[in-house]
């Protein structure tokens, strides 16, 4: 029992907050929501199992948190009709900017 892990299948991330509240309590046991959520936000707390943390939690800005309606595939269109589309937005943001 001295190198404990949450199994796999038990893992766990709840995401917490208040319709009227500002804050977002995230807690989880998910090494990989950890990794990731440490990247960018600090943790408030660790629950240890053997001098190891098994768990942490998360406060931030609820305005942080967000909702997607798709998955985003990483798959963009190649052709030369996007290809124009993107140019011409970029150079109609360059001139809006330099004016």
């Amino acid at each position: 029992m001295d190198d404990y892990r949450v199994p796999t299948d038990e893992q766990e991330t709840v995401i917490q907050f208040d319709r009227s509240g500002t804050v977002c309590h995230v807690y989880t046991t998910d090494s990989m929501v950890m990794t990731k959520l440490d990247k960018i936000h600090k943790r408030v707390k660790q629950d240890y199992v053997n001098g190891k943390p098994i768990a942490a939690y998360y406060e931030f800005d609820k305005g942080l948190l967000s909702f997607r309606k798709r998955r985003m595939t990483g798959k963009f269109s190649n052709s030369d009709a996007h290809r124009i589309a993107v140019k011409k937005n970029l150079s109609k943001a360059r001139k809006s900017n330099n004016s």
